[in-house]
């Protein structure tokens, strides 16, 4: 499938989406395009009368399942996360969702997927557990998300002033912390952090603010998945 074709695809799916599924037409933006592949996973499920990608998106979201692929009439439903091989495949497309069943709750105003980790783990375990559910340690680079954050952190916690990991780290002795994406944007520091000791490399938050720490130490964490 060519560039241009697979752009047609990608518009008339977000098109049907708003259309038919208005309900829930963000746990959809992620799209993977594994034209030429092939899917190592089965389906959990799938359904032969799907005329339409919103009508398998429905299906995809009663079911909370964590990728969708529609291919003609039928539709069919993952309940894992989607690995590939090198084999050819007839063209599709699949569609990430927002892993529910996994703990992860949808932030709309945000477009991703959050979840509140409470098994204690030191920074470097926290982003492998992360990237284990098809995230990475959260990403706190606007006010908007930071604000999202701190709220569910309290909402969802008993004891929701504890510390958690976030996304951000230092790889030498004088930095600068830079979140996983490279930006080093954040107006949350706590009153004197970071104070750059040589061997607190990693960050967490606390209450509301970010402090720097050892990387060693046992925290709890927040994951984020992103949809779009």
């Amino acid at each position: 499938m060519d560039a241009k074709s697979t752009a047609v695809i990608v518009g008339w799916f977000l098109v049907t989406v708003l259309q038919r599924c208005m309900c829930g037409r963000k746990y959809y933006y992620r799209v993977e395009n594994l034209d030429n592949r092939e899917v190592t996973e089965v389906p959990f499920q799938t359904y032969t009368s799907t005329s339409d990608v919103g009508h398998c998106a429905r299906l995809c979201r009663q079911q909370d399942c964590v990728y969708l692929r529609h291919d003609g009439d039928v539709c069919s439903l993952y309940d894992v996360l989607i690995y590939v091989g090198l084999s050819p495949a007839p063209s599709a497309i699949y569609y990430r969702t927002c892993p529910t069943r996994l703990g992860f709750v949808f932030a709309e105003s945000t477009n991703l997927c959050f979840k509140l980790r409470t098994e204690t783990k030191t920074w470097d375990e926290s982003q492998n557990t992360c990237a284990g559910d098809g995230g990475r340690l959260v990403v706190l680079d606007t006010d908007d998300k930071y604000n999202y954050v701190k709220n569910y952190i309290i909402n969802v916690s008993a004891t929701g002033t504890s510390t958690v990991w976030v996304g951000m780290k230092k790889s030498t002795t004088i930095g600068p912390f830079r979140w996983l994406t490279g930006s080093t944007y954040t107006t949350k520091w706590d009153a004197g952090e970071p104070d750059y000791v040589s061997f607190q490399n990693c960050v967490y938050l606390y209450r509301n603010d970010l402090s720097d720490t050892e990387c060693l130490d046992q925290r709890r964490s927040v994951c984020e998945i992103i949809l779009q």
